[in-house]
């Protein structure tokens, strides 16, 4: 495959060369026939095992004698069956802010997300809170003839003794009724109150708010598996009519569990609120930037502070004051509403007669920016545990519990009507799966309004999973929860990230091309941690063995021509202080030597911490287009680590485009097995690769350097085969899809394998080379020995 090399990488200069939009030539692009889509619909057919594992059912709670009907989005609710329910953010019990709104980011640091910090800064000092002892994930009201019920999940609850929750009701809509002061030493207030129920694990009680009288003593039912507090009041003993509006909160409970105790707040902070969390706080209240007064001043602040800070020391330009209005926890208002100690704002409205009558809304669909939430099939754990790896992080999940967020946004044109197409935002080390919303709200406009493309952000169970192993999971788990919330667009899913979430760009992208029309890493290290140049460089881990599929099977290079159907967008900074411009330039030699389709953009004043909070991709985002993936090549050429094969994870290279059922002969880590197939059945255009260079003037001026395909004739169809096997001990050709219902093949392998061929007509009768006779059997399979050498293979 020649490359014709008409520019230097960096040139002023523009020569007019055939450019791809993500489309690969049409013979190749063919389709038909194929099986192109899963059991789910919206997923490819090849996506990997993690994608097609049912979602685990969360336990009813004991005491609850309704259904459960949860919205899957933080900050909604609905109604069912005679319920009300409620779904609030994970890993949000971060209590209040400080008094000038500075992010303390006390329990973010020790977690490794330095750079999503959280608005409030309250920890545990309970050991038995797993440091998430007060989060409320969901809750709940029913309505009997004879009984209301008052339901409370937590995310966390491996000592029920820890939590306590408190209910305040406002039955007559007037709130210059009752008391505002909320019982039990919760140091909130909300004017209106006649009633509340302060309910832990040791019982609950039915108070009267203006005087503190306790009207009702109840028994709370605990269901550790459910994680859930659920308490039945009688009706003799509240009487429940019109609408009330109901407010919630929790916090950790004192030896007596009747009473709020008091948090554990940074040094040198002191609030009156006890509260860590308060629930019924709406999306909107809670938008992925959260300004108010006393936040816009310090942003003021910090954006002149920004301008006399060095380059290679800041955030951007105002990527400090970001840091104070993203709200990457969803926790930002509620914070601010804590410190004040006035949480009137958020209340949920329960009216009574539509519960009696049983009354049902649909789940809630937010268009723009929400945060979701799935059940994970793993079992970590419960809570939160610390960081304990260097500056990269321990590359293991800390974010343990069943419950795991997502972010998601939907174009405001979304109906459901057609299939929309899908792109990856994966976030950066140190973030959170709220970056892009926090950070850059500009990009996502830009790549997910303006494009019409529904757009997802993982969280991979904590800061620095560097998308292998349980983050892997996770992302592909998160694919199948979407494609059964939206109508999904399977042939148009792009892989995007910046940073480390570059780094899933190219590791995704490249281990699993055939999912993908198309990738962009954005300052995204070709390796799993810091990589210079050549042997020169270190794994995330730092070698201490947390994760040794990053440190063994972390570098993407030999995995490069994989990308021969999948063409990238990559854009990097010359004075990157965290990934070495040196790795790109290494990376971009390889997509050469491949005779790959690209556009590499280089930014000579850029460097990595300030390029990510600038919020200006608008250069390479408006070359992704919205392209469709390559479904049956012609010619195909797949690496893969098989060291980083997971079975119990459901992940790792199992099948690629018409090849499927891939096994290698080595395992060791850093490993990598190759086939590399040509079918003559889908003939391939020959072409030649040419590149060119073209500067952009702008705010961030940059030089596109372009791979391009300049397309020759197309061969006569064959029905011929070659297979090239580098370490591979099993493969399966699907001879359907390979438009072969007979052929002969040619088999090179560097060792013995058996090649699985598909899709026959039962009974055809395979041989090989070496005399060897196989029948394919009723269900069109039919396996044989290769030896090492080359052999031939005709059915």
């Amino acid at each position: 495959m020649p490359v014709v090399r008409l520019l230097p990488l960096l040139v002023s200069g523009t020569v007019a060369v055939v450019t791809f939009a993500g489309a690969a030539p049409a013979q190749a692009a063919a389709t038909s026939p194929s099986s192109t889509t899963s059991a789910v619909p919206g997923l490819p057919a090849s996506v990997p095992a993690a994608a097609l594992r049912p979602e685990p059912t969360l336990p009813t709670p004991a005491g609850w004698p309704f259904g459960d009907a949860f919205p899957r989005t933080s900050g909604t609710g609905r109604l069912v069956g005679g319920a009300s329910y409620w779904s609030d953010w994970v890993y949000d019990d971060r209590g209040a802010s400080s008094p000038v709104a500075i992010p303390t980011n006390v329990q973010s640091d020790s977690y490794g997300d330095s750079l999503a910090p959280a608005q409030g800064g309250y920890t545990y000092s309970n050991a038995n809170a797993h440091n998430n002892g007060a989060d409320i994930f969901r809750s709940a009201v029913g309505l009997t003839s004879t009984t209301s019920y008052w339901r409370v999940d937590w995310n966390t609850l491996t000592d029920p003794t820890v939590p306590i929750a408190e209910w305040t009701f406002d039955t007559d809509g007037n709130a210059a009724t009752g008391a505002s002061t909320w019982p039990a030493d919760a140091g909130v207030s909300s004017p209106g109150i006649e009633k509340a129920l302060v309910v832990s694990s040791r019982g609950a009680e039915l108070l009267d708010a203006a005087t503190g009288a306790v009207l009702a003593h109840l028994p709370t039912t605990v269901d550790a598996n459910a994680r859930s507090f659920v308490v039945a009041v009688p009706r003799s003993k509240l009487p429940v009519s019109g609408s009330w509006k109901v407010r919630l909160g929790s916090g950790v409970a004192d030896a007596t569990g009747t009473s709020f105790a008091a948090p554990q707040e940074p040094a040198g902070q002191s609030t009156a609120a006890r509260l860590y969390n308060v629930t019924f706080r709406s999306a909107a209240q809670e938008p992925p930037v959260y300004t108010d007064g006393s936040t816009d001043a310090l942003e003021a602040s910090l954006q002149k502070a920004a301008a006399n800070t060095p380059l290679l020391q800041q955030l951007g330009a105002d990527g400090q004051a970001r840091l104070v209005t993203g709200n990457f926890w969803g926790e930002d208002h509620q914070a601010d509403a804590l410190a004040t100690g006035d949480v009137s704002p958020f209340a949920l409205t329960v009216d009574w007669s539509a519960l009696a009558a049983r009354k049902a809304t649909p789940e809630p669909l937010v268009k723009g920016y929400s945060n979701r939430w799935y059940v994970t099939d793993l079992h970590l754990g419960q809570g939160i545990v610390p960081n304990t790896g260097n500056a990269s992080g321990d590359v293991r999940p800390n974010y343990l519990g069943r419950v795991q967020p997502y972010a998601v946004y939907v174009p405001k044109n979304y109906t459901g009507s057609t299939a929309t197409p899908l792109t990856w935002i994966e976030h950066s080390l140190s973030v959170n799966y709220n970056q892009y919303g926090a950070l850059d709200p500009q990009q996502i406009q830009q790549e997910c309004e303006q494009r019409g493309s529904i757009c997802a952000t993982t969280e991979g169970f904590g800061p620095d999973g560097w998308y292998q192993d349980e983050a892997q999971h996770d992302f592909f788990q998160v694919w199948r929860q979407l494609a059964l919330q939206f109508r999904l667009d399977s042939e148009r899913t792009v892989m995007t990230g910046y940073s480390m979430g570059g780094y899933a760009s190219y590791l995704l992208g490249l281990t699993y091309p055939d999912l993908f029309a198309e990738a962009m890493p954005l300052a995204g290290p070709p390796s799993c941690g810091l990589y210079i140049i050549g042997p020169a460089g270190g794994s995330a881990d730092g070698g201490s063995g947390s994760d040794p599929h990053c440190e063994n099977d972390g570098r993407t290079g030999p995995l490069v021509a994989n990308a021969t159907w999948v063409p990238f967008v990559m854009a990097d900074g010359v004075l990157d202080e965290l990934v070495p411009y040196s790795s790109v330039l290494e990376q971009i030699n390889q997509f050469d030597a491949a005779g790959l389709r690209y556009h590499f953009l280089t930014y000579p004043t850029e460097d990595h911490l300030a390029f990510a909070a600038q919020d200006r991709f608008d250069g390479p985002i408006s070359l992704l287009g919205t392209p469709a993936r390559v479904t049956n090549p012609g010619t195909i050429h797949y690496s893969w680590y098989p060291d980083a094969v997971s079975s119990s994870l459901g992940i790792g290279a199992s099948s690629v485009y018409w090849l499927s059922g891939l096994g290698a002969r080595t395992a060791t880590g850093g490993t990598v097995a190759t086939v590399t197939a040509g079918d003559g059945a889908r003939p391939t255009p020959a072409h030649i690769t040419t590149v060119t260079a073209t500067p952009h003037a702008g705010a961030l001026s940059y030089v596109d350097r372009t791979s391009s395909w300049v397309l020759g004739p197309t061969p006569a169809a064959t029905r011929t085969l070659r297979l090239g096997l580098t370490d591979v001990s099993r493969l399966t050709v699907d001879t359907a899809r390979a438009l072969l219902p007979h052929g002969t093949a040619t088999v090179s392998s560097d060792g013995p394998a058996t090649l699985t061929l598909s899709g026959l007509r039962p009974g055809t009768t395979v041989r090989v080379s070496s005399g060897r006779t196989v029948v394919a059997r009723h269900d069109g399979m039919a396996a044989v020995a290769v030896p090492a050498g080359t052999s031939t293979v005709s059915w």
